[in-house]
């Protein structure tokens, strides 16, 4: 009897002793919980700071681009003068063949369509409603062609800081416009021919044109430059 006695004290202890290792684990829970945490907080500073240092350099590539175009940034005021009807846009271009092909090319600023002609030293047979007259003046090397207003027609340039509207485009028509080498990049901006800026007309048809100066370029066949933009014609309604 003595002997069963001492056996139910042996199974008594072992309950006592387990409840210590559920305590002694508890603080081995809290150290690995506690090492986690400046981990992530390590790993979302350093992205963060990649982020801000890659963004700058972007800007500064974007935005010479539309500069580096030659498109025109001038704003065209599409109100109607007195006695015309809302404006049509379209295109115009200058775009000479080599010199040795003896053609001038004729735009009429009503359209903004252009023909070729055969070259007689300046001379035009007909001019068939064309405002400006390309040719080649001489055929001695590049830069031979002149840009001018077809005699007889009203024909002006309408400068890159003047007011871009019809009404102005109509007083500047009674100008002129005298033979221009494109070529030259003094003789045309002294003159204004430079992108911004305009060549207006009151055509044959009665019509205000004005064809902006959104390129030059020294491009084309030969060497020689070419221009081109947009065209708004007001026609006469009355």
């Amino acid at each position: 009897m003595a002997s069963l006695v001492v056996g139910m004290d042996r199974d008594d202890a072992p309950p006592t002793v387990a409840s210590p290792p559920s305590s002694s684990a508890s603080p081995d829970a809290v150290d690995p919980a506690s090492s986690e945490e400046p981990a992530p907080t390590a790993t979302t500073t350093t992205p963060a700071s990649d982020d801000t240092s890659a963004a700058p350099p972007l800007d500064p590539p974007d935005s010479p681009l539309p500069s580096g175009s030659g498109a025109s940034t001038t704003r065209v005021d599409l109100a109607p003068p007195r006695g015309h009807g809302p404006a049509r846009e379209s295109s115009w271009g200058l775009t000479p063949a080599p010199c040795t092909n003896y053609e001038q090319q004729l735009i009429d600023l009503d359209t903004g369509l252009s023909r070729v002609e055969k070259e007689d030293n300046g001379r035009i047979g007909e001019p068939g409603g064309a405002e400006l007259h390309y040719w080649p003046d001489t055929c001695t090397g590049g830069a031979d062609y002149r840009l001018r207003g077809v005699p007889n027609t009203r024909v002006g340039l309408l400068r890159a800081d003047d007011p871009h509207t019809a009404e102005q485009c109509r007083k500047v028509s009674n100008t002129g416009l005298p033979p221009l080498d494109l070529n030259d990049s003094d003789t045309i901006e002294q003159a204004g021919f430079v992108v911004g800026a305009a060549i207006c007309s009151v055509t044959t048809e009665g019509s205000v044109a004005m064809a902006t100066i959104d390129h030059i370029s020294d491009g084309g066949i030969g060497g020689e430059a070419t221009a081109s933009g947009t065209l708004y014609v007001w026609p006469e309604t009355s």
